[in-house]
Formats: structure tokens, sequence, C-alpha cells
């Protein structure tokens, strides 16, 4: 057997209400009943009214909140799971460079100037050949003196007359001085990752190991 609804019982009250109220008015009729015994009936139908019309939107408010299914919420926490998950792998799965230096050979000539020497010059005894009438030497290995003779008219030679004579003993030259020799430097170039194999320059290297979370 069903049982009955708030309405229903609402509206078996409000009969019953109406039902006394019809014996009160007979009653009245036959002179029992007296004016205070109305109120009172009165008073407790509406009374009567009033609660099951609260009971029944009890049950109507109960009705609609109706709880969560279970398997939604075991359904949404292997989900939350597998996101806590994925993002514990991700941070593991970030790449950690391990750079290596690389290095270019640059070549740095010699530092150099330059010091001019100039003829260097003596005061040397010299053997030559002589003018007997004026005394001018002549160099036997150049001039034997005979075309003097013939152009002045002078007479006579001596061979091999000992005498001093500015030499030059020396050229004038320039002389290269080194001030710093030429050498070879290894020079850093860059980095290169020996996982990935990346390239980067120093600055980046740099900051890339300023951004690496420190080991506890």
């Amino acid at each position: 057997m069903l049982a009955p609804s708030p309405f229903q019982e609402r509206s078996d009250c409000m009969a019953d209400s109406e039902n006394a109220h019809n014996e009160q008015e007979a009653s009245s009729d036959n002179g029992k009943p007296t004016g205070n015994v109305r109120i009172a009936a009165i008073a407790i139908a509406v009374a009567v009214v009033v609660l099951a019309a609260g009971i029944g939107i009890g049950f109507a408010i109960h009705g609609s909140q109706q709880p969560e299914p279970i398997a939604a919420q075991e359904q949404q926490q292997p989900a939350d799971n597998q996101n806590a998950s994925d993002n514990s792998q991700a941070s593991q799965d970030v790449h950690k460079h391990d750079w290596v230096a690389e290095y270019e050979t640059v070549h740095h000539d010699a530092e150099t100037h330059v010091v001019h020497h100039d003829a260097v010059y003596e005061n040397q005894t010299v053997y030559s050949t002589m003018c007997n009438t004026c005394g001018k030497y002549f160099d036997p290995d150049t001039n034997d003196g005979t075309d003097h003779l013939r152009e002045t008219g002078h007479k006579g030679l001596t061979k091999q007359v000992p005498h001093k004579e500015t030499v030059k003993v020396k050229d004038a030259w320039d002389e290269p001085v080194t001030d710093k020799a030429a050498y070879d430097e290894s020079v850093l170039k860059d980095y290169k990752c020996s996982t990935c194999g990346v390239v980067a320059s120093p600055e980046d290297v740099q900051k890339d190991s300023a951004n690496q979370p420190t080991e506890a």
C-alpha cells in the first residue's frame, strides 16, 4: 500500500477541518457547543494544514538534493592522480645540459720595430798609387793613375804608398727588433652539450647554469 502524498494529507486535513466545522455548526444549532469551542476547532485545523504543508515542502527539497554518484567520484579521482603523475614525469623529463668547452687556436704575430743603423767608417792605413808631381792618391784596384798623367802632363807615379784614409767598413742597415715573439693561443669558442649536441655561447651557458635548480 502506497504512503499518502503530502498534498493528499493536506486535502484530508482540510476535509477534516470542514467536517469539524460542520459538526460544530450542527452542535451549535442544537445548543450544545459554545463559541469558544468553535474557535479552538478552527485553530487546530489551521495548525494541521500548516504542518502538512511544511512536511510536503521538506520532502520536495530533500528530493531535489541528490548526492553525487559514487562512481563519478571514483572516476574523477583516478583522473586527478593521472594529472599529478604526468606533471611529475614532465618535471623529470626536463633535459639538463652537460656542457663541454670547445676551444679554437688563435695565432698572434710577433710584435716588432725597426732600428736604423748608419754606415760605419774607420780611419785606416791604406796603400795607394801616388802622383809624384801633385801627390794625389789613386786606388790601385780601380785606377792606376796613368789617365791622370796623360791629362795633366805630370811626371811619374809611386805605387804602394802607405797613408791614412777614412774607409767605410760597414754599409748602413735596418735592424728589426722583436718586442714579443709570435705565439698561438687556445681561446674558448663555445660550449657543446655532450648529450643532445646543442651549441651555446659562454654567455648563454652562464645563464643556463644560473637557472638550474640547486641540489639539496
